[in-house]
This record gives structure tokens, C-alpha cells and sequence, in this order.
């Protein structure tokens, strides 16, 4: 019972005399680093907004199947942004974009063609 007494009194011993065994210092330094140059992002002049543009406008255009003069305009847009969008960074992506246009724009402009050389409204075909 003494070794154990003795054993518990060692343990608790230790525990509170371990416990700030390191120096603690009650003020805190901080340093503040000042930096004088500043440099601000670059961006790219030769962004590939028209070449996005281009392909966006042919699937819009392709979505417009129903209004073939609304497809038209879409599409003349799509080939206008490809056309812009050649000489810059997604080139390939222009090119498909310009190439759906085209496409798009021939043919719903020549269903809009014929729709108003019969009297139709070519807002609104099937309708």
C-alpha cells in the first residue's frame, strides 16, 4: 500500500511539476513586413470570348428550330463571332462554331424565305 501511495503521490508529483516546465513569456512579438511593390494580375488581350460566343450561338440557333427567323438571327451572330474569333486562342472551336452557324443560318434562312413567299409566319412553324 505504500509502494502505491507512494506511486500515486510521484505521478501527481510530476504531472504538476511537467506541466510548465518551459519558460512562458507573457508578451508576444509581432512582426509586420511591409512590401512596397505591388503587382496586379495580367489578363490575356487575346481572350477566346468570341470563339465561345460562336458555339454558344450555333446550339442556341439549333435550339430555335421552331422559330426559323429567330434561329436565322441567332445564327448569323454565331458566324459574325466565329468569323472575330479565327485569329485568337480556340481557334478550332471558332471554326466548328462558325461552321454550325453557317450551316444553321443557310437553312433557316431558306425556310424563312419560304415561309414568306407562301404567307406564312415565320415565327412560328408547326404550329
Amino acid at each position: 500500500m505504500k509502494k502505491l501511495t507512494l506511486l500515486l503521490i510521484a505521478l501527481t508529483t510530476f504531472n504538476n511539476v511537467s506541466y510548465a516546465s518551459f519558460p512562458v513569456t507573457e508578451t508576444q512579438q509581432i512582426e509586420i513586413v511591409e512590401t512596397t511593390t505591388l503587382e496586379l494580375p495580367t489578363y490575356k488581350r487575346e481572350t477566346s470570348f468570341c470563339a465561345i460566343l460562336s458555339i454558344s450561338c450555333a446550339l442556341l440557333s439549333f435550339g430555335l428550330v421552331q422559330n426559323p427567323l429567330a434561329a436565322t438571327i441567332v445564327a448569323l451572330l454565331g458566324v459574325v463571332f466565329g468569323v472575330i474569333g479565327f485569329n485568337k486562342e480556340l481557334k478550332g472551336l471558332a471554326i466548328s462554331g462558325f461552321v454550325l452557324s453557317l450551316i444553321i443560318f443557310l437553312v433557316s434562312s431558306f425556310i424563312t424565305f419560304v415561309l414568306l413567299l407562301f404567307g406564312e409566319d415565320p415565327t412560328k412553324l408547326g404550329d
